[in-house]
């Protein structure tokens, strides 16, 4: 067991090298895998069997099509409804322009599932109008990027769909989980701008909107918010698989665009589908060579061993989950979420279900927890999109954001600390 332990010290130590080096992370994972399935004397038949099995699951077809159900919208233009209704619904208190950018993500996340998508689609039309209305403009982007960790944990989720195929987690099961965390972080974040905007005496948004305006206004709402309701209850109410629900999604979406608002042409359809494709296929890669991964591990006993050791430490339940936590807010803060949930879910999901942990409360904390990532440097993909759109330096929005870092911290803690915030829905509706 020494050995074998030596030899996971040693690949790992390659990997993180491989990776620091700015190799791309799926040859990093396939490079690291294959060598310790020929080191460890298994037969590179084995490794090719587990790439093709570990990207040959019915429920990763769901991939693709979230990714361009999202792009679609994105390019039929919905987000600058998204943002009409947010600004007519909170934008009127004092700091609402921040609130109404947060209302913006809670709304699109349910479009688009992705927080870079959202930094880019919401990040473009609130920026500059905060700007305008004189907010500072590193606030703004932190803002932003802050309310773009609720894109992935709202339904529909890409980095859920990736967990549950990868661990063998109801996806539905999971979606319902998710709701009550995605509103909770929205809320926290809706707080602490509210303090802010008493303290700090931010501006108002005084655009007015003429009555007639109202109507057009509602519609938008709803039109958006129809799409996740579709995929939601799609799935919960058993009238579709993940799959079927993401590829009605993407129907929705091109018949929302071209027939109603018509805002969709060939252009953007083709630009939806490369950009989708190009997203979907470094997904699959990576999940195929992270499969070896987990089996290696699996055959070596790594979770059981970890597991019986934190038993033995008398730490519990609470105590194995802060653990994870931290080494998740560690990983996160180097290595692409969907990368590294690919690469430690089916380990720690293991882990978990060894000491009796319920599946959908520990996935959810896995999948928050790993999106923290998107705003802590110095990978902090969210926080880059947000100085890439704001056009100011990283750093500075990255100590702005710090505040929203620690409130979705408390976020967490209480998500570890009270499983009925996971558990209570899904229960509720019978999952």
């Amino acid at each position: 067991m020494v050995s074998d332990l030596l030899l996971i010290g040693m690949l790992s130590v390659l990997l993180i090298l491989l990776i620091l080096t700015r190799t791309e992370v799926a040859f990093a994972i396939g490079l690291v895998a294959l060598l310790w399935v020929f080191v460890g004397g298994q037969s590179m038949t084995t490794g090719t069997s587990r790439i093709f099995g570990g990207m040959n699951h019915f429920v990763l077809l769901a991939i693709p099509f979230f990714l361009l159900a999202g792009e679609l919208m994105n390019e039929a233009h919905i987000t600058e409804r998204v943002v009409r209704v947010a600004n007519v619904s909170v934008g009127r208190f004092r700091g609402g322009l921040a609130q109404a950018n947060i209302g913006a993500s809670l709304v699109f996340a349910g479009i688009a599932g992705a927080a870079i998508a959202d930094v880019a689609a919401i990040g473009s039309v609130f920026i500059p109008a905060m700007d305008d209305e004189g907010y500072d403009r590193d606030f703004s982007a932190a803002v932003t990027a802050a309310s773009a960790l609720i894109g992935p944990i709202i339904p529909p989720s890409i980095i859920i769909v990736i967990y549950g195929a990868v661990t063998q987690t109801s996806i539905g099961g999971l979606f319902t989980a998710a709701v009550i965390p995605g509103i909770l972080l929205g809320g926290a974040l809706m707080v602490l701008v509210a303090y802010k905007a008493h303290t700090e005496d931010l501006p108002r948004y005084e655009v007015e909107v003429d009555l007639d305006e109202y109507p057009s206004i509602a519609i938008d709402g709803l039109l958006a918010l129809t799409m996740p309701g579709i995929i939601l209850f799609g799935i919960i109410g058993g009238f579709m698989t993940p799959t079927e629900a993401a590829a009605i999604a993407c129907v929705y979406a091109i018949v929302l665009g071209i027939f109603v608002y018509r805002s969709l042409n060939l252009g953007g359809l083709y630009n939806a589908l490369r950009r989708s494709i190009e997203r979907s296929t470094q997904l699959y890669v990576i999940i195929g060579f992270a499969t070896i991964l987990s089996y290696m591990l699996a055959r070596e006993g790594v979770p059981r061993l970890i597991a019986e050791t934190i038993g033995a430490a008398g730490v519990g339940v609470i105590g194995f989950m802060l653990l994870i936590a931290l080494v998740l807010l560690f990983v996160g803060t180097w290595l692409e979420i969907g990368a590294a949930c690919i690469m430690l879910a089916p380990t720690m999901a293991t882990m978990a279900d060894l000491l009796g942990i319920h599946a959908y409360h520990f996935g959810i904390m896995f999948v928050v927890t790993l999106n923290f990532g998107l705003i802590t440097p110095p990978i902090g993909m969210a926080l880059f999109a947000a100085s890439s759109v704001a056009e100011v330096p990283v750093w500075p929005i990255a100590k702005k954001i710090f505040p929203f870092f620690l409130v979705d911290l408390v976020v967490l803690v209480l998500l570890i600390v009270f499983p009925g915030l996971t558990l209570w829905l899904p229960r509720v509706i019978g999952l």
